[in-house]
Formats: structure tokens, sequence, C-alpha cells
């Protein structure tokens, strides 16, 4: 039987009027895939759909009886594979949530069992406005979390912010997730091949320093152990400091040197959905984890994560 490659999913998030769309459309003509596009506008009647270039209207699925964080994931499961039912199917597909909406549950719709028989998440995308970050970020903490969960982060409308408006919408963003990359643009215009394709959730964490970070109610941490970890210890500390804290947790991600493991151990979790794979790529060294998320003691995981050491 001949194995089907499974398509990859992007979400993509941001606040009403950060570029949300413009990126979609540039994605679309740029990028030299066969896209099908999902956009989700809060709302009885959604206008996004109708602002969707280059797609016949068969690959485009407009959800609007309301945002896919909270109500709808049966909907958009359905709209998925109705998109790929077409004839002519695409082998891409974006999803464009609402200014509202959390990224996180239509996420882990995507990783579903069923859903992964088809599909897999490439990536979170997350577009910021430049000149306005700051003042959305003091509004409340949506934004904060959805740039807390990107793994790409789109700092858009350059050319309308002074160059301190970017560079402090750079460091905010660098604070809350120190994961994601950053690409500072005008009019949504970044490189798709920045975007797209990347597997953001397989082996691409890249080591930080030591510091703490704090902003806009998300704080960022990096755990260390110098020595080997045990495997149950281990297991005990995911369980009970990470995936069991999923509004505390947003995001986790490292590599973790494990007894009886051969290489290094790439773990990730969002939220309570996490992930263990042994990468033959990394030797054996001082295993570092960082977490992302809100209210939490640093010292407390601090001292967890140590006590997993093999004695």
């Amino acid at each position: 039987m001949q194995f089907q490659k499974r398509i990859p999913v992007s979400v993509i998030g941001g606040f009403l009027g950060a570029g949300k769309t413009t990126l979609v459309n540039h994605l679309i003509t740029s990028a030299g895939r066969k896209f099908g596009v999902i956009v989700n506008e809060f709302g009885e009647t959604g206008i996004d759909g109708s602002l969707i270039e280059n797609v016949d209207t068969d690959g485009i699925a407009e959800l609007s009886n309301g945002c896919l964080c909270c109500v709808g994931r049966d909907d958009l499961v359905s709209a998925m594979f109705k998109i790929m039912s077409r004839k002519d199917k695409p082998d891409y597909l974006l999803i464009e949530l609402s200014g509202l909406a959390d990224p996180v549950p239509v996420a882990q719709t995507v990783m579903d069992p069923f859903a992964r028989t088809k599909f897999e998440l490439d990536g979170i995308i997350g577009v910021a406005d430049a000149r306005n970050l700051e003042q959305t970020l003091r509004d409340g903490p949506e934004g904060a979390i959805q740039l807390a969960y990107a793994s790409s982060i789109v700092l858009n409308k350059t050319d309308l912010a002074t160059p301190e408006q970017i560079e402090n919408a750079e460091k905010l963003i660098r604070r809350i997730n120190p994961l994601g990359e950053v690409q500072a643009t005008a009019q949504s215009k970044v490189d798709p091949n920045r975007l797209l394709g990347l597997k953001a959730f397989d082996l691409d964490w890249k080591p930080l320093g030591h510091e703490h970070q704090h902003t806009a109610n998300v704080q960022t941490f990096t755990l260390e152990a110098e020595r080997p970890l045990e495997r149950q210890k281990v297991n005990e500390f995911i369980d009970q400091y990470l995936i069991s804290r999923p509004n505390a947790v947003f995001r986790a991600k490292g590599f973790l040197n494990v007894k009886g493991f051969e290489q290094q151990v790439l773990f990730q979790s969002v939220r309570e959905i996490f992930s263990l794979e042994q990468s033959a790529e990394r030797v054996k060294g001082p295993s570092k984890l960082v977490v992302i998320g809100r209210n939490l003691n640093q010292f407390e995981y601090e001292e967890a994560f140590r006590a997993a050491q093999v004695r």
C-alpha cells in the first residue's frame, strides 16, 4: 500500500487590522503551491473569505458561526476534509483565525488523531502590527497569548512605524516568545520559504540564554540540568509541571538527556498535547527546556527539573 503524504497546515492569527488576510493573499500568489484556505470571521456573516484572491471558491471555506477557539471544531474538521475532497486538491492548507481567536484549540484540532490521518501541523504564524503592538499588549492578554504560541511572527506594517517603535516591538516579541522567528516587513511581504514547509513543531529548537523574561503576563525561562535525567522522574515532571497545567503553561520545548537513550530527546508541548522524539543528530549534552506560560514559580520549576537528574 502506497504511503499517502499528509497535507501541511499553518494556522495564522493576529489582531484585527494586523494584516492576516494580506499575508494569506501574499502566500497564495508567491509561494508556488496549491492552497486551500479556511477563514474564521467572528460574527454571523463573515467577509474575509471574499477577500481571498487566486483560490477557487471550492478551495475556500468560511466559518462565521463563532470563534474557532470556542466552538465549531467539528465544523473545522468537516471544512478541512471537504476542501481535500476536491478533484484538484491543494497541497497546503491555511487557516486564518479571527482577531479574537486563541490559536491552540485550532492547532489541537489539526493534531487530533482523526485529522492527523490526512493533515499535519506545519506552523502557527502570528501577525503583529509594529506601530500598535505595545498598545495591543496593554489592552488585554489575548495579544501576548497569540504571540506566545507562534512558531513564526510576522512583524507587519513597519512602513507605518518609527524605527523606535519597530525596535521596541521586536524586543517585546522576543521577551514573550524567544522560540519564534521574527520577520519584520511591510504589507505582509515575507519570503514564503521562511514561513511554510518548516515543520516548525519538529527539530527546530535553538538554545537560549539563562535570562527570565516577563511581559504582558507571559513569562519565559530556561531550565537546565547537567546530569542525565531519570526516565520515570522526567515523565513525572512532564505530567505534573507541564501538561497538567494547560492554562498556565502555553508552550515548552527543549532537548533532554534521558538515561537509556543514545541521543538527546526532543520534547515539545502545546498545552496538554506533547511529543517526545529521539534525535539522530543531537549527541548527549546538558538538558535544556524552554517554558512559556504565566503565573509560574520559576524556582519551583528549576528545583523540580534538577530533581529529575540521576543521583
